[in-house]
């Protein structure tokens, strides 16, 4: 099957998974190659299980992910909190419509939606442990329908301020392929 034999079928309201509300799960509901499993255990490898330092991110200790990344910055701009993101993926930019990197979560996620991603990352941020989701996509009744799960984990940067890098990646190893 060649890259072009795929053809995903969004639902009209879910031009990308940032449309789509996350659902909690475990780290066991995910397949065991998933890109955010391999993140996971790089996250825990840096501070023994506890929330790292941003500056013990090594991007060269983990090539093969770093397409599927999205690190967000958290921004108190009175008592709201604002999640920007500064560095993303090509894969993970497939699967939001494009490259968001340089805005804000709330710019280009739906409200409902964004709810449920503000929710995880607040929950990674308050407990310093990582969390999973699944976004289902596609249509009902469609031929084509696929589980896209994300991992949150927490990091502090040098300045004591939180950040979250999210790994989105299809639950599927052979979708991910041609992402």
């Amino acid at each position: 099957m060649g890259g072009s034999d795929i053809m995903v079928v969004w639902q009209d309201s879910y031009k990308s998974v940032c449309n789509a509300p996350l659902v909690s799960v475990t780290e066991f509901d995910l397949d065991p190659f998933h890109p955010g499993l391999e993140f996971l255990a790089y996250w825990r490898s840096l501070n023994g299980g506890e929330t790292p330092r941003r500056s013990s991110f090594s991007p060269q200790n983990i090539p093969s992910l770093l397409k599927w990344l999205m690190m967000f910055r958290r921004e108190m701009v009175a008592d709201d909190d604002l999640y920007f993101l500064y560095l993303q993926g090509n894969s993970a930019a497939e699967l939001t419509d494009g490259l968001q990197q340089g805005t804000y979560l709330h710019d280009f996620t739906k409200q409902q939606c964004f709810d449920t991603r503000r929710a995880v990352l607040r929950g990674v941020l308050e407990s310093g442990q990582p969390a999973f989701a699944n976004i289902l996509v596609g249509e009902k009744g469609a031929d084509f329908t696929t589980t896209i799960s994300v991992g949150a984990f927490p990091f502090l940067n040098e300045g004591g301020q939180p950040e979250v890098v999210m790994v989105p990646a299809p639950q599927s190893p052979e979708l991910r392929l041609y992402l």
